[in-house]
């Protein structure tokens, strides 16, 4: 007689997933409870669960990027593949950033409509993000939101399959970050 024994392996273990961090949006956060994250894959990796995880991508400018590797670590971006947007100087001396959400939905809108993966998570609390995410279910794709310090809004929870905040405490306890 056929059927599922105890231990066989749930059918989520099974299921392809995606990450795309917002690292622009998650630094800021980071940066305002002073605390280190040495592996953004590692973060990554934890979001998805079970399931296979099959690429992190990271979405900033360059100097975003070599200011996280001065906080974070050299390695804190290894494992995953880094998408730069565009620097645009700002009126008081500092740079903008240009194209970086924009790029982050054009790869999740994309790699959903190749079937790439079956689950993407979304790492940020920008709400620009709602719209991609429910674009992302009208291809068959599951999708979650993980919001890092602080809660996201409202919108961008309502427009995702699952949401997971982790707050500084949680992030610890799970050794992905600590005080700086």
């Amino acid at each position: 007689m056929g059927g599922i024994s105890p231990g066989t392996v749930p059918p989520v273990s099974f299921e392809r997933a995606m990450v795309f961090i917002d690292a622009s949006n998650v630094l800021i956060e980071l940066r305002d409870v002073k605390a280190k994250l040495p592996s953004f894959y590692e973060l990554g990796k934890r979001t998805v669960g079970s399931r296979q995880l099959t690429r992190v991508y990271i979405y900033t400018i360059q100097e975003r990027l070599d200011e996280a590797k001065a906080v974070h670590g050299e390695d804190c971006f290894k494992g995953c593949r880094v998408v730069l947007g565009d620097s645009v100087p700002a009126k008081n001396g500092s740079v903008r950033e240009k194209g970086v959400d924009a790029l982050l939905v054009a790869d999740l809108v994309y790699h959903a409509a190749m079937k790439n993966f079956q689950y993407g998570i979304v790492i940020s609390n920008d709400s620009d993000f709602a719209v991609a995410l429910k674009r992302v279910e009208d291809f068959g794709c599951r999708t979650g939101l993980v919001s890092l310090i602080r809660k996201a809004p409202q919108r961008l929870i309502d427009s995702c399959d699952d949401f997971t905040l982790l707050d500084l405490p949680s992030l610890t306890s799970l050794g992905l970050a600590s005080k700086l």
